[in-house]
């Protein structure tokens, strides 16, 4: 049996920190003048520590056949992905944002054009059923660049088949 100033010594730790861990309940203490068994602390020390160690971990405890099985599921996740991809049923998501950002900023740009475009042919027109059809060929020609199905060209022939799916 040993007093805490053993036990902080053989750890080499200060006597408050000894005090603390047998607060917490970290090391087994009795009742008495040598109320500590130093090889009992330093096996509780060590356990604490290792918890402590895997608390701060992201995941897992550091089992190598865990590592190796978590690192077994990401490749074949991957693979699956890349799979999908090559099928046609995925589309990395950036080249879609880049895609439709094309599209909407041509029909913008478009849009944005027909005062200027048609204000030379308004003024020539005799009557409001042709000003009228200018008008909507000129929404129409913008609002065409959106029929597409939005696809990019390098899926386009992969998605074919999936289409319906779609």
């Amino acid at each position: 049996m040993a007093t805490q100033r053993d036990v902080a010594e053989h750890l080499d730790l200060s006597t408050k920190s000894i005090s603390e861990l047998i607060t917490k309940g970290v090391l087994p203490s009795k009742k008495g003048r040598s109320p500590l068994n130093v090889d009992v602390c330093r096996h509780s020390y060590i356990s604490y520590l290792r918890k402590l160690a895997g608390y701060h971990k992201k995941s897992g405890s550091g089992d190598i056949a865990e590592e190796k099985t978590r690192l077994t599921k990401a490749q074949a996740d991957k693979a699956e992905l890349e799979v999908s991809e090559l099928e046609g049923k995925l589309i990395p998501a950036p080249l879609v944002q880049d895609t439709w950002t094309d599209f909407v900023a041509n029909v913008r740009a478009k849009l944005l054009g027909i005062p200027s475009r048609l204000a030379h042919q308004m003024i020539a027109t005799d009557n409001y059923a042709e000003a009228e059809k200018l008008i909507q060929d000129c929404i129409y020609d913008a609002l065409n660049e959106l029929a597409d199905n939005g696809i990019p060209t390098k899926y386009a022939d992969r998605v074919e088949k999936h289409e319906t799916d779609i």
